[in-house]
């Protein structure tokens, strides 16, 4: 077994414990993000398969992290609380880390649209409130073990 599948198969491991945790719990520890993270770096800059340089790794944990808390600043400032929590800004950190930053904003947008969906069929199906909350980790991380599963199986240039 090759150090990129040991590095792909514990990521998808790990990204769908946070699933699960974040799902039940709706908190993202960090003794499951921060290695993630460190992790992404790591392979990034060591590795010689690895998924991009580790400027972009290091660049996709600032922009990552820094665009959730963009958004949860901003949500704060017009609702006086917090709309999403720390733990998916460090997610997105370590999917940046591990992706670099170029995939940050696919994985996002992908994770939103499917929280969106998901969350409207559960107001019309369970009648639910716009105010109910839904964990945004899972979506997040089904969609960085998509984007990580394409890197590795899409032939290289």
């Amino acid at each position: 077994m090759s150090l990129l599948s040991v590095y792909v198969i514990a990521w998808i491991a790990l990204f769908a414990w946070a699933a699960f945790i974040d799902f039940k719990s709706f908190i993202l520890p960090d003794w499951l993000t921060l290695p993630l993270i460190l992790s992404g770096v790591i392979f990034n800059t060591f590795s010689a398969n690895k998924f991009c340089s580790s400027t972009d790794a290091l660049l996709g944990v600032v922009i990552g992290y820094g665009l959730i808390r963009l958004v949860d600043e901003c949500y704060f400032k017009f609702n006086k609380r917090r709309g999403i929590g720390q733990g998916d800004a460090k997610l997105l950190a370590a999917i940046g880390a591990i992706l670099g930053w170029q995939a940050i904003f696919s994985v996002l947008s992908c994770a939103a649209i499917l929280g969106v969906i998901v969350g409207l069929s559960l107001i019309r199906v369970k009648r639910l409130t716009l105010q109910h909350q839904i964990p945004f980790g899972p979506f997040l991380s089904l969609f960085a073990c998509a984007f990580i599963l394409e890197k590795v199986l899409s032939p290289g240039p």
